[in-house]
C-alpha cells in the first residue's frame, strides 16, 4: 500500500516542486528558493514556521486537550457504571485504559488518535523545516493539509470504531502531507547536490 501510494503521488510532487522553483526564480521577485549553497532563507520560510510548526503545534495540542477531557469523560462513565476499578484503570500515568469496557475503548480510541499524531510530527516537522528551504509553498500547503487531516483523522477515531479514522474525505491525506514533506525535503537535498 505505501509502495503504490508514494508511486502514485511522487512524480506529481516532484514537479509541482520543480514548478515552484521556476515560478519563484522567474517571477516572484525577493523569493528566489536558495540560489547558493548557503542556502539564503526565502521570505515566505515564515508561512512554513506559521503553518507547520505553530499551526502543526496548536493542532497536538487540542487533540491532547481532548485526551484529557476524555480521560474525565470515560472514567466517571465508568464509575457510574460501577466500574470498582476505575481509577485504576483509567488514571495517571497509564497511557491507555485497561480491560475491554466500553469505556476503556472509546478513551483508547482518543488517546490513539492523539499518540498516532505525536508519532509521526518529529518526521513531518524535520522534513517541512529542511524542505520549507526550498519549497515554502508546497511545504506551507503540506502542513496545511496535514492540520486538516490530523484534525479529521483523530475525530474519526474518537468514535470508538477504530476504522472511522479514514471515513472522512479528508483523514487519508494525513499521509499525503507526510509524503509532501519528504518531497520537499528530498528537493532541497537534490539542490544541495547539484549546488556548486
Amino acid at each position: 500500500m505505501a509502495a503504490g501510494m508514494i508511486a502514485k503521488f511522487f512524480p506529481p510532487l516532484a514537479g509541482l516542486c520543480y514548478g515552484e522553483n521556476y515560478l519563484t526564480k522567474n517571477y516572484l521577485s525577493g523569493t528566489k528558493a536558495g540560489e547558493s549553497v548557503s542556502l539564503q532563507v526565502p521570505r515566505l520560510y515564515g508561512l512554513v514556521l506559521a503553518v507547520n510548526v505553530i499551526g502543526g503545534s496548536f493542532v497536538l495540542v487540542a487533540l491532547g486537550t481532548k485526551v484529557g477531557m476524555a480521560r474525565r469523560k470515560y472514567l466517571e462513565a465508568a464509575k457510574k457504571k460501577g466500574d470498582a476499578d476505575a481509577e485504576a484503570r483509567f488514571s495517571y500515568p497509564k497511557l491507555y485504559a485497561e480491560g475491554f469496557s466500553e469505556e476503556a475503548k472509546l478513551f483508547n480510541c482518543v488517546q490513539r488518535g492523539h499518540q498516532q499524531a505525536l508519532e509521526t510530527y518529529p518526521s513531518f516537522l524535520a522534513c517541512s523545516l529542511v524542505g520549507g528551504l526550498t519549497q515554502p509553498l508546497m511545504t506551507s500547503f503540506g502542513g496545511l493539509l496535514w492540520c486538516i487531516a490530523r484534525l479529521r483523522w483523530a475525530k474519526g477515531y474518537a468514535t470508538g470504531e477504530p476504522n472511522n479514522r479514514y471515513a472522512d474525505f479528508w483523514a487519508p491525506h494525513i499521509w499525503t502531507a507526510l509524503l509532501i514533506q519528504f518531497v520537499t525535503c528530498g528537493c532541497t537535498a537534490v539542490h544541495l547536490l547539484r549546488s556548486k
